[in-house]
């Protein structure tokens, strides 16, 4: 018989990146090539609230399950898919690995750029050796992943 039908799943990964370094000449630039810990808070703030916003639309919708509910709020324009990116695991109420390694290398970055500003550092080839360290770490975690799945 074989594997006749059945897709086997592959996983690419680049075998190197470019850092790219800018250097501002001005704090007020400075200041716009990231968010600040405030920008962070209301964003999480407002993905929050459109969270739960969708969440009750699709409580309200007049089918029993989820997926019939969110095709049903499409269909009819109530939402788009554009609002369901980067919301779809908090309506439905599951953290995938995948959305927590995201997080954890997010963190470890802003961590380390963080303690940079507090040391009054611009140092953008440690800031990348960081955002490396944990990046190589989800590219084999990746990997065990796609090799427990072929």
């Amino acid at each position: 018989m074989g594997n006749y039908g059945c897709k086997r799943r592959r996983v690419a990964f680049s075998e190197c990146s470019h850092l790219h370094v800018y250097e501002p000449h001005d704090q007020f630039l400075l200041k716009s090539l990231c968010y600040t810990k405030e920008d962070q808070d209301a964003f999480s703030a407002e993905s929050v609230r459109e969270g739960l916003r969708i969440k009750d639309l699709i409580k309200t919708a007049p089918y029993e399950s989820i997926a019939e509910s969110i095709k049903y709020l499409l269909r009819n324009r109530i939402i788009t898919r554009g609002e369901l990116v980067g919301v779809e695991n908090y309506i439905l109420g599951k953290q995938s690995n995948v959305l927590k390694l995201r997080r954890d290398h997010s963190a470890a970055v802003l961590r380390k750029q963080h303690e940079q500003r507090k040391q009054q550092l611009q140092d953008p080839m440690n800031l990348g050796k960081a955002a490396q360290i944990s990046s190589v770490k989800s590219v084999q975690k990746a990997r065990v992943r796609a090799a427990m799945a072929a």
